[in-house]
């Protein structure tokens, strides 16, 4: 009784002092560098405000427990591709992912159709009263992310959404859904852990 009563405290002990990494693999952590996101819309949204939006949406994306895998956001200052390659190697950015507003408008506004646009919600109908009091804005953001090094694109394509609701959240919508991508994109690229 008492050799067994000792084993177990010397088991309990030796469970407190082991490290958590014995009991679960540690997570690998991709990071994705993000610049300010460019914008060729006829209307003004913060290129700064919409990459910090987009670092936060990688970085609220749950971790992949199967791949033990972990995406994190990484804002990056560069205005053009020279100087946010560079920063993504300050930073070891395993991945950057450039973003374009590429449209930004309300219905009166002259449409802008670009061939391959993913639409993230199906066309919505409101009375000309409700449209008046709260205009929609249909906002496309085409993103095309690299592997940091390698000039030729893993993926890429324009998103579009069209909502009532101030322009900056619009945009915001379409950046949740590339988070969302782009976290897709990266998984099919880390191997799995033996």
């Amino acid at each position: 009784m008492r050799c067994s009563i000792a084993l177990t405290t010397a088991l309990f002990a030796m469970l407190l002092t082991a490290s958590p990494r014995t009991f679960a693999q540690e997570l690998r952590v991709i990071r994705v560098g993000v610049p300010v996101m460019k914008n060729n819309a006829g209307r003004s949204v913060p290129g700064n405000l919409e990459r910090d939006r987009l670092v936060k949406a990688l970085n609220g994306e749950k971790p992949d427990k199967k791949l033990h895998m972990k995406v994190q956001g990484v804002a990056l200052d560069g205005t053009n591709p020279e100087e946010a390659v560079s920063q993504g190697a300050e930073k070891k950015c395993d991945y950057i992912v450039y973003t374009t507003l590429i449209e930004l408008r309300t219905q009166g506004d002259r449409v802008q159709r670009r061939p391959g646009t993913i639409e993230i919600n199906p066309k919505r109908t409101e009375s000309p009263e409700t449209a008046a009091m709260n205009p929609e804005y249909r906002a496309t953001v085409e993103y095309k992310l690299y592997r940091t090094g390698d000039q030729s694109a893993i993926s890429g394509a324009p998103f579009s959404t069209q909502e009532a609701m101030p322009e900056i959240e619009v945009v915001s919508q379409v950046m949740d859904r590339i988070a969302n991508r782009v976290f897709d994109e990266v998984k099919k690229g880390v191997p799995p852990r033996p």
